[in-house]
């Protein structure tokens, strides 16, 4: 199951982005948000993980949520295979990430234009907060978003060589011992090159069921990692927020996210087209890790910044 930024990444994106807020502003988001900053504030309560900063992620079994992490509206097609004219309606991703997020901050403004009419009683407000803070993340992650198509992942089943945003490119790395997630590309980049493994290895002992360790792992990350984590973000990001339109827009964000594209593919497509067993590994270089991990540092504080916009001007 693929997890964008991971437990780490989107709790620090919310922090990011709750530290923009107002006191008074925080007040109203607070309560609607009581099970995910229980999480920020350590709180003892015995919490659910489908509604913490990452319970999208815990709903993989239901088809319909596990596909609307994804946007097909990037493809990438080194070798130029032939697709249909309506490609983004007929590949994997049929649902669209940013299709929820337009209904999500529609749903928003229709309510503060005219509550009367518009009702959204504090559940279904808080419902929404939940997708909103999740999708928000997701947007930001390259492989989320982007489509990567070769030659050698086609079969009968799969004609037009999907990767499924690329969970199906193997790897294997040179930093050997750094990284706990070097299976598929897309865990690279969902881990920021290793930055959040990084993390991950000071979590205490895996104990109980994977439920129960990702809930103490949560709460961990929360208590004593998510603000050296989140300073180390703001520290090392080399963006200029003035750059990128805050406010959402399907059209901006794309554009935006499609000036990372060489960052996941330049240095790796000559590595993939070669391959001649879908089951066979390309060997990532540190350089490129170095670059995932600049590149994802950067693109989860723009998420936080955004999401932190967009909170704002919803409240």
């Amino acid at each position: 199951m693929v997890k964008a930024y991971g437990l780490e990444g989107h709790l620090s994106i919310l922090n990011i982005a709750l530290n923009q807020l107002s006191v008074e502003k925080r007040a109203k988001i607070t309560p609607l948000l009581s099970d995910i900053l229980d999480q920020l504030s350590d709180s003892e309560k015995n919490l659910n993980p489908i509604i913490s900063a990452s319970w999208l992620d815990n709903m993989h079994n239901i088809e319909v949520l596990s596909k609307a992490h994804f946007s097909g509206r990037t493809i990438h097609n080194p070798q130029k295979i032939p697709l249909p004219k309506n490609a983004n309606e007929v590949l994997f991703y049929k649902l669209d990430l940013y299709w929820n997020l337009e209904k999500v901050l529609h749903a928003f403004k229709k309510h503060k234009l005219n509550p009367k009419d518009n009702p959204l009683s504090k559940f279904k407000q808080s419902l929404l907060l939940m997708y909103l803070v999740h999708l928000v993340g997701d947007a930001h992650q390259p492989l989320h978003v982007i489509e990567p198509l070769y030659k050698v992942y086609k079969t009968k089943r799969n004609p037009y060589g999907e990767t499924y945003g690329a969970n199906s490119i193997l790897v294997k790395t040179s930093a050997t011992g750094k990284c706990l997630r070097t299976r598929e590309l897309h865990a690279i980049w969902d881990g920021m090159g290793c930055l959040t493994d990084a993390a991950r290895k000071q979590y205490p002992p895996e104990t109980g069921n994977i439920q129960e360790y990702f809930i103490n792992a949560e709460k961990f990350f929360a208590k004593n990692l998510v603000k050296d984590f989140v300073a180390n973000i703001v520290k090392s990001t080399t963006i200029d927020p003035k750059k990128y339109q805050m406010g959402f827009s399907t059209k901006a964000w794309i554009n935006d996210l499609q000036q990372f594209d060489k960052n996941v593919f330049s240095a790796i497509d000559a590595d993939i087209v070669k391959l001649k067993d879908p089951k066979d590994s390309i060997v990532l270089t540190d350089d490129y890790l170095n670059n995932v991990k600049q590149t994802t540092i950067n693109l989860v504080y723009l998420a936080g910044l955004r999401l932190g916009y967009i909170l704002n001007s919803i409240y």
